[in-house]
C-alpha cells in the first residue's frame, strides 16, 4: 500500500491512497482503486493524516468519507450484483421493485455512511403499520442486509448495521407455506388424470413435477441429453432465465446438480412426448427452433410458426394452463410450488428417509427439508414408534 501528497495551496493538501486491485463488491472482479481526499493544516498534519490512512488501509479497515446515499448504493448494487445473468430475472424484478416501491423512497435519501439501525427499525415499524405481512418486510431486510454487507466489502461503512436491527422481521415458518399449498394423494391422482387427457405434453410436464419435485424453472430449462429413459434418471443441471428464440441459461439454485430417479409411469410419458416432439419437428423443418428442450411450444401452443420449440412460458403455466387444469380437475387450487411441496410430502409419508427426500428436492441443508415439512413429521414418529413395538413386544 502506497500514499502520496501535494500541496495545492497555502495550508491545503491532497493526498492520494494507491489501494492496488481490489474485488469489486458486487461483481468479485478485480479492479485498480485510488482514493483522493483534502486534509487542511501544516504538512506536519497532512503526513500524520497520510500514516494514519495508510494503516488503516493496511489493516482492512480503512473508510474514506462518502456522500454517496443508501438509495444510490442500492441501485448500483442491484444492477451489479442481481442482474442477470448474475441472478434470475424474477429475482431482479423482485429486487427491483422492492427498492424502487419500498426502500428508495424512505431511506434513500440518507447518507450510506450515516444510515443507523433506528432507520431501519423506524422503516420496519411504518411499512408494518401500512399493512405489509411479515414474510413480506423480511425480504426487504433480506435486500438490505445483502446491500449492506457489499459496502462493507467495498469498504464504503464500516459495519453493517442491519444486523445491529432489534425485532428483525422474520417470515412464518416454511412448513405454514407447504401445508397450505399440498395436496393429498387422492386430489394429486386426480389432477394428474386431468394433465394426462390434455395432451402428452401437459400429461409429462405435469408428471414429471409431481414425481420428481423440480422447480418451474428446472421444468422449463430441462433439456433431453440431461434425461436418460433406459435407466430412468433425469439429471437436474440448468434453469431456464429468460425464454424467447434466444433463451439464456443458469445452473440450478444452489449451483449443484442433482440426478433423480423417475418411476416407469412417467419414462412412458416422456417417451410419448419424444415422439410427439419428433414429428412436429419433421412437419416444421424450416421454421422450428430447436433447442434440445423437453418441455417446449409445440403445434398445438405456438401462437405463430416461427416460436415453435421455444421455452415454455414460465408464467403463463400458473396464471393459465396449470389454472385452467386444476379448474378442470375439481381439485383444491395450490401454488405451483405446491407441486413440489406436494412430492416431498407424500415421500415422507410414504416413509421414504428425508436424507433421500433431501437429495431429491435439491436442499442444501437436510435441515431446512425437516423445517418445511414438520407437519408430516409426527406421524412418521408414531408409525415408527408402532414398528418398532412390533420388533421389541413379540408376545
Amino acid at each position: 500500500m502506497r500514499g502520496s501528497m501535494k500541496q495545492r495551496s497555502r495550508g491545503s493538501w491532497t493526498l492520494i491512497l494507491d489501494l492496488g486491485y481490489v474485488e469489486d463488491p458486487c461483481t468479485g472482479r478485480r479492479k485498480r482503486r485510488q482514493q483522493w481526499m483534502t486534509v487542511r493544516g501544516t504538512k506536519r498534519d497532512a503526513e500524520t493524516r497520510l500514516n494514519t490512512l495508510l494503516t488503516e488501509a493496511n489493516d482492512g479497515t480503512l473508510v474514506t468519507p462518502s456522500k454517496r446515499t443508501v438509495g444510490a448504493w442500492l441501485v448500483e448494487w442491484v444492477e451489479k450484483a442481481i442482474k442477470p445473468p448474475m441472478r434470475t430475472p424474477r429475482a431482479y424484478e423482485t429486487y427491483r421493485s422492492v427498492i424502487d416501491l419500498h426502500l428508495e423512497p424512505v431511506l434513500g435519501g440518507i447518507r450510506l455512511q450515516a444510515l443507523k439501525a433506528l432507520d431501519l427499525e423506524r422503516y420496519y415499524a411504518t411499512k408494518a403499520a401500512a399493512g405489509l405481512a411479515p414474510a413480506t418486510l423480511a425480504k426487504h431486510h433480506h435486500i438490505v442486509h445483502g446491500a449492506l454487507e457489499a459496502a462493507v466489502r467495498a469498504q464504503f461503512v464500516p459495519r453493517n448495521v442491519a444486523k445491529l436491527v432489534t425485532g428483525k422481521p422474520h417470515a412464518p415458518d416454511g412448513h405454514d407455506d407447504a401445508i397450505a399449498h399440498c395436496w393429498t394423494a387422492d386430489d394429486a391422482a386426480t389432477f394428474l388424470a386431468t394433465a394426462k387427457a390434455a395432451g402428452p405434453r401437459p400429461a409429462a410436464f405435469y408428471t414429471l413435477a409431481l414425481d420428481s419435485g423440480m422447480r418451474k424453472s428446472e421444468l422449463c430449462g430441462l433439456p433431453w441429453r440431461d434425461v436418460d429413459l433406459s435407466e430412468g434418471r433425469v439429471r437436474v443441471s440448468q434453469q431456464l432465465l429468460t425464454g424467447g428464440s434466444a433463451p439464456t441459461f443458469a445452473p440450478v439454485k444452489g449451483k449443484v446438480a442433482r440426478t433423480v430417479d423417475i418411476a416407469p409411469e412417467t419414462v412412458d410419458l416422456l417417451r410419448a412426448l419424444k415422439a410427439r416432439q419428433a414429428a412436429v419437428k419433421l412437419r416444421n423443418r424450416q421454421h422450428y427452433h430447436d433447442h434440445g428442450l423437453v418441455f417446449c411450444k409445440d403445434d398445438s401452443e405456438a401462437r405463430r410458426g416461427d416460436t415453435l420449440g421455444d421455452p415454455l412460458q414460465v408464467n403463463n403455466l400458473g396464471q393459465r394452463e396449470y389454472a385452467q387444469l386444476i379448474a378442470a380437475a375439481g381439485v383444491r387450487p395450490i401454488k405451483f410450488h405446491g407441486l413440489r411441496h406436494t412430492c416431498a410430502t407424500l415421500l415422507l409419508a410414504a416413509g421414504v428417509p428425508s436424507k433421500v427426500v433431501q437429495e431429491r428436492l435439491g436442499h442444501r441443508k437436510i435441515g431446512t427439508t425437516l423445517d418445511t415439512y414438520a407437519h408430516v413429521l409426527p406421524s412418521m414418529q408414531r408409525d415408527a414408534a408402532r414398528q418398532l413395538a412390533a420388533l421389541l413386544h413379540r408376545g
